[in-house]
């Protein structure tokens, strides 16, 4: 066989080659290599499906771990009073978590009746509201709801007190209500007029309700 015809096989077989060896892999190479008079062919290596498959490739997703659940605690909020940095007096607002199962404003009543704890006496609150008062019952009848509190709530102080714990008690008692009607009664009675000057309530109880 000449030189010419030998070329021709081998170009022919090459050409062959790159099409087998992407079905069958580097095994055709050593099989070429031991036909007698064909030298030893060195195929180059098929890199293009390999790098498609590396492009493919992505990092795997990583699973966010699982955060930890917690229950938000329900709270209520309490006015107290304070003095602001140039000696004005203010109404200092604190939060209570509520225990399960206690009624919003009842509960948050009778921490305004406890007067501020040591951590909030420490930020200089304090309560204008006599420490003998006592919650004789809070009473819902539909859109209406009563707080009767003991008659030592009035006593004790001169106006601005009585101006002060009123206060007190209207922005607790509306912080913690929705769209509620809130009366003050002090001994079962409705209260028209409180501490010893007499001052004027109107109600149901409002941020304007002490106004003339």
């Amino acid at each position: 066989m000449s030189n010419f015809s030998k070329i021709v096989i081998i170009l022919l077989l090459t050409l062959s080659f790159f099409f087998i060896k992407e079905k069958w892999g580097n095994n055709i190479t050593n099989l070429l290599s031991s036909i007698n008079g064909i030298p030893k062919i060195e195929l180059p290596s098929i890199q293009k499906e390999d790098k498609k498959k590396e492009e493919i490739v992505k990092k795997p997703t990583e699973v966010p771990t699982k955060k930890e659940v917690t229950n938000d605690k329900e709270t209520v909020s309490i006015y107290f009073l304070a003095l602001d940095s140039n000696d004005n007096g203010i109404y200092k607002k604190v939060q209570r978590e509520i225990p399960i199962g206690q009624n919003r404003l009842e509960y948050a009543i009778n921490e305004l009746l406890k007067g501020p704890n040591i951590v909030e006496k420490s930020t200089g609150a304090y309560s204008e509201i006599p420490k003998t008062t006592k919650l004789l019952k809070i009473k819902q009848n539909g859109n209406k709801i009563i707080i009767d509190f003991s008659s030592d709530f009035q006593y004790g102080g001169g106006t601005d007190s009585i101006y002060s714990r009123m206060m007190q008690l209207i922005k607790t008692a509306l912080a913690n209500t929705e769209n509620k009607n809130i009366y003050l009664y002090l001994d079962g009675k409705q209260v028209n007029f409180i501490g010893g000057e007499g001052i004027m309530i109107t109600q149901p109880l409002n941020e304007k309700s002490l106004e003339v």
